[in-house]
């Protein structure tokens, strides 16, 4: 076995296979961030058996049970002056994954290695911790019905003076402020240019004033509904916010759309049960990983 840089002609598709969606090769070799210097297979008889890429300190692909493939990431990492590697959805390239049983529905990101693969019991024999677990959830939305226990419970947050509505720029204000103050750079990259671009984003209102978003709104071409996520600021906690925006999300997409959702949450997270009770079935459960060199 031959661990060497990758090569453009080698061909990691049937690898790939393995974990990824089909189109995830041409998305990774394509990626701005993909840098064929910090990409590496293991070759064995002249098959290759294991591929990883580096992005930044992120291991943004890795595949296959091969210790020196893995040693060649980690010696690229401290030349480069990275203290630690880590496997995470933070990772600035996302390949997608088929979901099981679902007839090709797509989720856009891996949040980790899958628990109980064989890259997974590597990383754990060569010494990578667990910062947490995420479990991926799929949803079809063909029967999809907004709850009528939670239209009941929309109406008397209304007499309470909480909202969800569609930002608009003209009405609302305080979007930078509350999505500032969630403390997450994915979300304050995407979230207020989404607002301020004129993208469909529901917001949680107190008033006028922001207090919670889920969205962008939007189909995927694969059918999935697209959002980068559901948060309500500190200070509006504890008032349904966060509940109402899910289910008037996944109302939303069906209406322009989509035909599934997917999401992935923290094993302890106690949404969990609110995403089962919609109908979410979970089906793969992911680790965080991080590696101290």
């Amino acid at each position: 076995m031959v661990v060497r840089p990758f090569q453009n002609t080698d061909d990691i598709a049937p690898l790939m296979a393995e974990q990824y969606a089909p189109e995830a090769v041409e998305l990774l070799l394509s990626h701005a961030d993909f840098d064929p210097r910090r990409a590496w297979v293991a070759e064995e008889n002249g098959r290759i058996i294991g591929f990883a890429c580096c992005a930044e300190d992120f291991l943004a692909c890795f595949l296959g049970d091969c210790e020196e493939l893995l040693d060649a990431v980690r010696q690229d990492a401290g030349l480069r002056g990275y203290g630690r590697l880590k496997v995470s959805y933070f990772c600035p390239i996302r390949l997608p994954w088929v979901i099981p049983d679902s007839q090709g529905a797509r989720h856009n990101n891996r949040p980790g290695v899958p628990v109980g693969s064989r890259e997974h019991a590597l990383l754990r024999r060569c010494g990578w911790r667990e910062q947490s677990r995420q479990v991926g959830m799929y949803l079809p939305l063909a029967d999809y019905v907004f709850p009528p226990e939670m239209a009941r419970r929309a109406e008397e947050m209304a007499g309470q003076g909480w909202f969800v509505d569609w930002y608009d720029e003209s009405r609302h204000k305080g979007v930078d402020e509350m999505v500032e103050s969630l403390r997450n750079s994915m979300w304050s990259a995407e979230i207020p240019a989404a607002a301020h671009g004129g993208l469909p984003l529901l917001v949680g209102l107190r008033g006028d004033r922001v207090a919670g978003f889920t969205g962008p709104v939007r189909p995927e071409e694969n059918g999935r509904g697209y959002f980068a996520g559901i948060a309500v600021g500190p200070e509006w906690e504890g008032h349904g916010l966060g509940k109402l925006l899910f289910y008037r999300l996944l109302e939303a997409e069906k209406a322009v759309g989509a035909r599934y959702m997917t999401l992935f949450t923290g094993v302890d997270n106690h949404a969990r049960a609110m995403y089962r009770k919609a109908g979410f079935r979970e089906v793969r459960e992911f680790a965080v990983m991080e590696k101290e060199l």
